[in-house]
């Protein structure tokens, strides 16, 4: 059996989304998702909201995060900054992992205002207030993008991105990031489930991403995110961990809105089952 009514990857305005958390447990709701998870990037500030948003519209709201980490396995046709990994809170999350997750959101500051310095050396002078006005918690570069669209650097974000601070462009700039293991054993530690994010993304072939990852004792893989073509999923889903889904969407205009993203059941990690 296969179901629509799970959505796991979704983003607010606490991270690179464009609208609130309400406004994404709202539109879950309006695509008939009754099993949701708020999973901004290195920030849990938007879970009250989106509990009590998901407590007045009757779905189920699952607690998580996006932990950007390092790179975890060198790829021969992939260049990724980094890897993510998602983690879910069955119980929320304790002190030790929030103030843990508190100082990677924190270190995205520094990283910001070094790629504006990068920026003004070409003539481009952006005041850092203005790119952290837009993120509600943790900054990051779809902010910086916007900023750049309005000041009439770039047309639109995408340009923003190809041409300035995509992961090869000039004013791009790193940030130190957590091992995947150290994500993990945190995650565990705190009682999360984790999942290895759009796990295509990251150019490993499967038959060697599979057995690292369960050396690394994550726990699930996000076979179905919209990025991945079906045989991609079918082939993550048949590999012995139990899946994940997610739309990831950021409330823009290429997906508005989580949901509608169909998962089979028996794949899908049980706690997870709407």
């Amino acid at each position: 059996m296969w179901t629509e009514a799970v959505d796991l990857h979704s983003h607010s305005h606490h991270s690179d989304g464009m609208w609130s958390p309400t406004e994404m447990a709202t539109r879950a709701h309006d695509n008939g998702v009754k099993v949701w998870a708020l999973t901004d990037h290195d920030t849990i500030d938007g879970w009250a909201e989106a509990s009590s948003a998901c407590d007045s519209l009757g779905i189920r709201f699952v607690a998580g995060v996006e932990i950007t980490c390092s790179v975890e396995m060198a790829s021969s046709t992939h260049n990724p900054t980094s890897w993510h990994l998602l983690a879910y809170f069955p119980n929320g999350a304790d002190e030790k992992f929030s103030t843990w997750l508190e100082s990677l959101k924190d270190s995205r500051i520094p990283r910001m205002k070094k790629m504006l310095e990068a920026l003004s050396e070409f003539g481009h002078d952006i005041e850092f207030e203005e790119v952290f006005s837009l993120a509600e918690g943790s900054v990051g570069r779809p902010h910086l993008a916007r900023v750049m669209v309005a000041h009439g650097i770039v047309d639109n974000v995408r340009q923003a991105f190809d041409e300035w601070i995509g992961d090869e462009g000039p004013a791009f700039r790193s940030r130190p990031l957590p091992s995947i293991s150290e994500a993990v054993e945190m995650v565990h530690a705190s009682g999360g489930i984790t999942s290895l994010a759009h796990a295509g993304y990251y150019g490993i072939p499967l038959d060697v991403l599979l057995p690292h990852l369960k050396v690394l004792r994550i726990d699930c893989i996000e076979a179905f995110h919209n990025s991945h073509p079906d045989s991609m999923r079918f082939a993550m889903m048949t590999q012995g961990l139990p899946v994940t889904v997610g739309g990831d969407s950021h409330g823009t205009e290429n997906r508005p809105s989580p949901g509608r993203m169909p998962v089979p059941l028996n794949h899908l990690h049980p706690y997870f089952h709407p």
